[in-house]
């Protein structure tokens, strides 16, 4: 039989989207994981936007945040701002996606919280200047940080050099990867959110791992089984829905929830 666990299950509050033309609009079943809370990582990127509220030149498909508030997994929206599919671009191009970033923050729009898709690294010698930009926005915003280091050195002294301290930070758990295994990851995250406390961090799950051809491929669900069990108790993110969680992926994950935490 099943024996009753020891620890709180990891609570899964939302999963992120990266916007493409195959996956827009999203679809999904995230919410039977407890997943609330959606996040488009990007509202405007190249130059173009995905959402139909905004001003600006448009994808030839796109959405609209009325439309995300109505599904059981978009209650809340954490809106992804401006940003580049390219990431050395999109940090050498920081003033330009601060200035988006102030624009969009000034419409009236249904979300609940920004999330600022320009993310840091410990190889990035200029990080600095995205903590100047998160500094001037007008309120708080998320930002996703990570290492190409199984346990990076002094990282959470790394994030507070440069973090203000009304941001929040989501880490890569670097899982999907192949960075490193879900114990390790909980090892750094809880450094994370001993330094930084854990109403500004959480951990973002990776749902993917390497194909042996290039690429990524969806996990299967035994191996976020893994994940989940290392992050008991942590708030997690999954990354990301549209392109990796299908429903067979989903009702597999929620059955083993019911069945380990019953």
């Amino acid at each position: 039989m099943f024996q009753q666990p020891n620890h709180t299950p990891a609570h899964i509050v939302g999963v992120f989207w990266q916007p493409d033309l195959k996956t827009t609009p999203p679809q999904g079943s995230w919410q039977r994981l407890g997943a609330t809370t959606f996040i488009p990582q990007w509202s405007i990127v190249d130059a173009q936007t995905w959402m139909q509220e905004l001003d600006t030149p448009q994808w030839e498909k796109t959405t609209t945040l009325a439309s995300l508030k109505k599904q059981a997994w978009a209650k809340h929206i954490i809106l992804g701002l401006s940003g580049e599919y390219n990431e050395t671009e999109a940090r050498k191009n920081i003033a330009l996606h601060y200035q988006q970033a102030q624009i969009i923050m000034q419409k009236n729009l249904p979300v609940d919280d920004y999330y600022f898709p320009i993310e840091a690294d410990p190889s990035w010698s200029d990080v600095y200047k995205l903590g100047e930009a998160l500094k001037q926005l007008p309120r708080s915003v998320w930002v996703s940080i990570y290492s190409a280091e199984v346990e990076p050195v002094r990282y959470d002294h790394w994030v507070k050099s440069w973090l203000p301290e009304k941001d929040k930070v989501f880490f890569q758990d670097g899982v999907g990867v192949g960075t490193r295994s879900p114990t390790q990851a909980l090892k750094v995250y809880e450094n994370l959110e001993k330094n930084l406390g854990s109403s500004r961090t959480a951990i973002v799950l990776e749902a993917f791992r390497p194909k042996a051809q290039g690429g990524f491929r969806a996990a299967y669900p035994w191996e976020i089984i893994q994940q989940l069990k290392a992050y008991e108790g942590k708030t997690v993110y999954l990354f990301d829905g549209p392109h990796y969680l299908n429903r067979w992926t989903v009702y597999t994950v929620q059955l083993w929830y019911k069945l380990h935490y019953a």
